[in-house]
């Protein structure tokens, strides 16, 4: 199994139902009009995950899903942050099978007019997580940089103790920010998928509660010489940054 994190965000002013979003320019989708084409590799949808400071409910559409009737979504994170634990649909025992190279697009109700920043993370994939077992341990990170408000912002992260020689399965993450809304990882070589989960924004938050350790399967994996980069989605434009891998080492 193989997943991978889009995201669909901008500024909503407007208090009417149904006001699309915009997707996020992606390196694995390709943009149609204000969505995303589905992709062959990962064409099904894991989960779905939406936040915003006056969001009521976010709706899916494509012409695979008209087939039905457009999928209404809720619980949402109604704030500043995604709550914990996170409020998001989880399909990853049934993947909803969207057809390759539709576009799929993204709408939300807000409950007032005020102009607000709103997200949807989508989690695309090929097949249902497997889960995976093994010695798992977990390695602190830290970064200082300037990161771009409502976008990704990527980076290497320095970990407090270099890693032992060898090759690694990465089975799950946690980041911590100001703002901290979203993060996915950007492999060396390999697929181009870039898998990833929600963020934190104190130190007790834990949205991302249900991805630690190995329960969302291997993300990818890499060598203690090419750790993957981090691309973190921040509200605002935070300064620093800091979070945890879990790791299991395979060879």
């Amino acid at each position: 199994m193989s997943f991978h994190l889009a995201l669909y965000s901008a500024s909503i002013a407007s208090a009417a139902a149904n006001v699309q979003l915009a997707a996020v320019a992606d390196p694995v989708f390709a943009p149609a009009a204000s969505g995303l084409l589905v992709n062959g590799l990962w064409p099904n949808v894991m989960r779905v995950c939406g936040v915003g400071n006056l969001l009521n409910r976010a709706q899916l559409n494509s012409a695979s899903i008209r087939d039905f009737t457009p999928f209404d979504l809720n619980p949402v994170n109604v704030g500043t942050a995604i709550e914990s634990p996170g409020r998001y649909l989880d399909f990853s025992g049934a993947p909803i099978p969207l057809k390759v190279n539709e576009e799929l697009d993204v709408f939300v109700t807000n409950s007032a007019a005020t102009a607000t920043q709103t997200t949807v993370g989508i989690w695309f994939s090929d097949s249902p997580p497997m889960p995976v077992k093994g010695r798992v341990f977990s390695v602190h990170w830290t970064i200082t940089a300037t990161f771009a408000a409502a976008g990704f912002t990527a980076f290497t992260p320095i970990f407090d103790s270099g890693l032992p020689s060898g090759t690694f399965a990465l089975v799950g993450s946690r980041l911590k920010s100001v703002s901290g809304l979203f993060h996915r990882f950007i492999p060396r070589g390999g697929a181009p998928n870039r898998p990833g989960t929600t963020s934190c924004q104190a130190y007790d938050d834990h949205p991302e509660m249900f991805d630690r350790y190995g329960a969302m399967g291997e993300w990818m994996r890499f060598t203690s010489t090419t750790p993957p980069q981090i691309e973190a989605f921040q509200l605002a434009a935070d300064a620093a940054a800091e979070g945890f891998l879990d790791l299991i080492q395979v060879a």
